[in-house]
């Protein structure tokens, strides 16, 4: 099990159990009142707070027992006691990251006695629903968990997203040459759109939350409203697990996030001394020893995984964090992630703002060292930054690539402010949106900013993607000299159509394809016709595309240096065009015997028995990424994840939203899969913060107990 697979179960584990250290705090469950909607969605009601995050992780563990069970062992370092050997890689990986012992340095001083109760209230609900259901615990000795694990679980989400599984996977493997591996994750990106009067025909702000997660499994968005009577009234997306909501809106402000391409993670090399057995690096002129740790796990053998054999496994840390020490060198790893205790703390305050000076505030605390923030209010404010913890580093390296690891003056300690950091506020044109692309083109053309003008070390960079530029299209052209009605913002987060130039990864243009001649490649001459033929329109009547998207696949499929060696130099494009193409026809011609196959046929979302078709595709703003089944079909894995439409207007939010699936990951629930057919159909249902709307239209009310 790689790395990589490991930081994403402890992404979606913010933390699932906690326990009170101090005995004293008793929640009563009667206080606290669960109530499902028609899709089985939980608004959690309470007086405080902490009552409601207790709610919210009964109502979780409800949802999704396993995937959240499965998080806190990996918190915990006990997933090698229930998996064996894989889950025990994961357990060695979290020590030697460090975060656990980073919290128990830190949580006292830098988590505030309130947010501190909503991480007890939320572990008490949690603990209280194992003692009840005892039967579904796989590791006993994980309970009861502290406070301390669930932002320990924040961490090491924001450590993933800033890309730490493939940077320590490059120095394990000896490829790491810069610290930016070549990224290929399925369906990575998001979208994000917020436009307030001078657009709009109302004069109301419309906001778009649209974050690309994998659909099913440990990384799936979940989604819940949560109401106390201490202020806290918002409905969004959280992972199973978390204590906030992440992106979502409350009575007066929305916020989205899309994941932003800077420069926040820093690999060193070591310059170790000659005699290898003592573990000497020089530092500043002086020979310095590497830390010494021992990871301590078990690793449970045999088919039922009855045996576990205690396991010792030493790690080591030198004054820059974790390093490793490997056969072709010793590399240190630094990023503000792994030494940030706000994440949690910074989504609460955001949850509770009431306006945008209490949501800059909580910016201010600079807890979320890798999300991209767009925001829109009932007030007409609309606001995008390119939100990240940037360290403040000596100029004179070249930090986008291995730096030495010998001198202070590549130690940094601080970090840059958040007005260094490219952001728009209210632009003249009434949008500010994001794609993945570039952090400082957010806004209409002539609004966004330019490279020279950010610190160098940020690293920003021309960065742009089909889903960008297809955006430009639409406000360039479409609705040029149009003010926007709500229909129409609907209608752009579910465009389907690729831009006139179209890009892979903004690195490979296709306009070469489309213009490959039949007798040049006769081989593949029937498959270029429908390439050429394609409208740029991915709808699920079009039987061009399918060559298309396959065609796409498999250059995802490919060979990563296949891809760098045809960016620049034409004839190797050709040739990876033509190699994917042929392969796109094999594969069609197997198992659909035509070519001329709709996109309904070969693009699917599968749930329990239950297939719909869908349009768009992979980076369309109608972002669909699948898998190949057995039997050819792309079946959808990741992509839109999560959509939240919202127009704040006069008498409170109108908030719509849907899910490709359902609240629940249980086949056996009706809510395993009841919005599929409206995902597919670009429906949304209807969602309220007001708790009478809510009551009137409740389909289950209950206590968690």
């Amino acid at each position: 099990m790689k790395l990589k697979y490991l930081l994403s179960l402890i992404l979606v584990g913010s933390g699932f159990f906690a326990f009170s250290q101090n005995n004293e705090f008793k929640i009563d469950p009667s206080r606290i009142e669960i109530v499902r909607d028609s899709f089985g969605v939980p608004h959690i009601f309470a007086p405080t707070d902490a009552e409601v995050a207790y709610g919210l992780a009964w109502a979780t563990a409800e949802d999704d027992i396993e995937n959240s069970q499965f998080i806190i062992l990996a918190i915990r370092s006990m997933l090698g006691r229930h998996l064996g050997i894989e889950g025990a890689k994961i357990d060695y990986a979290v020590q030697l990251l460090g975060v656990n012992e980073y919290v128990e340095e830190h949580y006292e001083k830098e988590i505030p006695n309130d947010f501190k109760r909503v991480l007890e209230g939320y572990a008490a609900g949690a603990n209280a629903y194992f003692e009840k259901y005892p039967e579904h615990v796989h590791v006993r000795q994980a309970l009861p968990v502290k406070p301390q694990d669930l932002v320990a679980g924040y961490m090491l989400a924001m450590a993933l997203m800033g890309g730490v599984d493939g940077t320590i996977n490059s120095i394990i493997d000896g490829r790491i040459v810069n610290n930016v591996p070549d990224d290929l994750r399925d369906g990575i990106g998001s979208n994000a759109f917020a436009f307030n009067s001078p657009a709009t025909e109302h004069g109301n702000s419309f906001l778009a939350v649209n974050a690309h997660q994998p659909i099913e499994g440990l990384l799936s968005w979940y989604e819940a409203h949560v109401c106390s009577e201490e202020g806290w009234n918002i409905v969004g997306g959280l992972f199973h697990g978390a204590t906030t909501i992440f992106l979502g809106t409350n009575e007066n402000l929305g916020w989205a996030h899309t994941t932003g391409q800077l420069d926040e993670k820093d690999v060193f090399k070591l310059n170790m001394h000659p005699k290898k057995k003592k573990k000497l690096y020089k530092f500043d002129g002086k020979w310095l020893k590497l830390k010494k740790r021992k990871a301590r796990f078990k690793v449970a053998l045999g088919k039922k995984k009855k045996f576990r054999i205690p396991i010792s496994k030493a790690y080591w840390e030198s004054v820059y964090g974790p390093t490793l020490v490997t056969d072709h060198g010793v590399y240190a790893l630094r990023m503000p992630a792994l030494m940030d205790i706000k994440p949690s703390l910074q989504w609460f305050r955001m949850n509770k703002a009431k306006n945008f000076k209490e949501f800059y505030e909580a910016l201010e605390l600079q807890g979320l060292s890798r999300q991209n923030i767009t925001y829109a209010d009932k007030n007409d404010t609309i606001f995008f930054i390119s939100n990240g913890l940037i360290p403040k580093r000596t100029n004179g390296y070249n930090w986008l690539k291995v730096v030495p690891g010998d001198t202070s003056a590549t130690l940094w300690t601080e970090y840059l402010p958040l007005d260094s950091l490219a952001s728009f506020l209210n632009p003249d044109c009434g949008y500010v949106f994001n794609t993945n692309n570039a952090g400082f083109e957010a806004t209409c053309e002539t609004g966004n900013g330019l490279l020279p003008q950010y610190n160098e070390h940020i690293g920003y960079r021309e960065e742009f993607n089909n889903r960008s530029l297809r955006f430009y299209e639409m406000m360039n052209r479409k609705y040029a000299n149009k003010k926007i009605t709500f229909q129409d913002f609907k209608d752009i987060k579910f465009d389907h159509t690729y831009p006139k130039k179209v890009t892979f990864k903004g690195d490979i243009w296709f306009d070469d394809m489309f213009e490959m001649k039949d007798e040049d490649y006769p081989e593949i001459a029937d498959a270029l016709k429908h390439i050429r033929a394609f409208d740029h329109e991915a709808d699920t009547n079009d039987v061009n595309f399918p060559v298309f998207m396959y065609t796409v696949y498999f250059m995802l499929k490919s060979d990563g240096s296949l891809r760098r060696a045809a960016e620049d130099d034409k004839e190797k494009r050709l040739e990876l065009f033509a190699s994917c193409i042929k392969k796109a026809k094999d594969h069609m011609m197997e198992h659909f015997g035509r070519l001329d196959v709709p996109v309904s046929k070969v693009q699917v979302l599968e749930r329990g028995g239950k297939v719909v078709a869908l349009d768009g595709g992979p980076d369309a703003i109608r972002a669909v990424f699948g898998h190949f089944m057995d039997d050819g079909r792309v079946r959808m894995v990741a992509g839109d994840g999560y959509i939240q439409l919202t127009k704040f207007t006069d008498k409170g939010p109108e908030i719509w939203s849907i899910s490709p699936f359902g609240a629940s990951s249980f086949p056996e629930s009706p809510h395993y899969n009841d919005q599929m057919k409206m995902f597919s159909e670009h429906k949304l249902k209807r969602m309220s913060l007001d708790k009478e709307t809510v009551y009137k239209s409740a389909k289950r009310i209950y206590h968690p107990e």
